[in-house]
């Protein structure tokens, strides 16, 4: 972990342990279990994602313990449908690694996909793709518009923090995706989202004066760079017609009210320092 990861991570420690939280105390991260269990299948495809190891998930500064318990929250509520863990979708490229999405699920006849962020715009970088997706010759025969997604890739790079390379990536492996299931996805209504956890002022509260500083100052460049993304990718999907696609940036901070209703919802809040 990365100096700031890991101050990050103690101020978490710190507030825990003041409010009653009750972690396991495990040899690196210290973890919380989830709020609603996960089921077998959900588990199973959890534990198969790339990079993703057995409880990682219970860790105190993970995104996806964010997500499975924002998730499984919403789940519960009956709004959602087919709710999927670390979604292997498709390999972006020709060839390599699958694309993993952090939730995806069905609500109202519409397919989301989620990539879903806590502590990393605050610690990390904008990854830049690799050299492969501005080369023609990487891209598979069934990807269209080869010449506007290298455009799309060369604009996602020059972003500082938010994660835009890694969710146009997600955004080519949907595009393949939706092809090979053309009949099943081709009028289906699709949106990619971003979810991040916005800092708030009682987390703030938990670091030193020096780490609000610079957070202050990073949470200003990720409001800027949130909205220039999206403008990014609805510019995009509409110039190479994608009709039934769209993206979308939101916070969980703003979507308390789907999840307010349910037995451990001022649970949720304590735990990501929302209420």
């Amino acid at each position: 972990m990365s100096v700031t990861h890991v101050k990050l991570t103690k101020a978490i420690e710190r507030l825990y342990a003041g409010s009653g939280i009750k972690m396991i105390e495990p040899v690196l991260v210290k973890k919380v279990e989830p709020l609603i269990e996960l089921s077998s299948d959900q588990l199973e495809y959890l534990n198969g994602g790339d990079g993703q190891k057995p409880e990682q998930y219970k860790q105190i500064n993970s995104s996806t313990g964010l997500a499975v318990n924002y998730y499984k929250l919403l789940e519960s509520t009956g709004k959602i449908q087919d709710l999927i863990f670390e979604n292997q979708v498709a390999i972006p490229l020709a060839r390599g690694r699958y694309a993993n999405l952090d939730v995806s699920y069905c609500k109202d006849g519409k397919l989301y996909f989620v990539e879903s962020k806590f502590l990393e715009p605050y610690y990390s970088k904008n990854e830049k793709n690799s050299e492969s997706y501005l080369d023609p010759s990487k891209y598979a025969k069934d990807t269209d518009h080869v010449k506007e997604w290298i455009g799309l890739f060369t604009q996602a790079d020059k972003f500082q923090f938010y994660n835009v390379s890694q969710l146009c990536r997600h955004l080519l492996a949907i595009y393949r995706f939706t092809r090979k299931n053309d009949s099943t996805y081709a009028g289906e209504p699709i949106e990619l989202q971003s979810v991040i956890w916005m800092m708030t002022d009682l987390f703030l509260r938990g670091l030193g004066n020096d780490e609000k500083t610079e957070m202050g100052e990073r949470i200003k460049k990720i409001d800027e760079e949130a909205e220039n993304c999206k403008k990014l990718m609805d510019d995009f999907i509409r110039r190479i017609g994608w009709k039934n696609m769209t993206f979308n940036v939101k916070h969980y901070n703003d979507m308390l009210c789907d999840i307010s209703s349910t037995e451990k919802f001022s649970e949720f809040c304590k735990r990501y320092f929302l209420k």
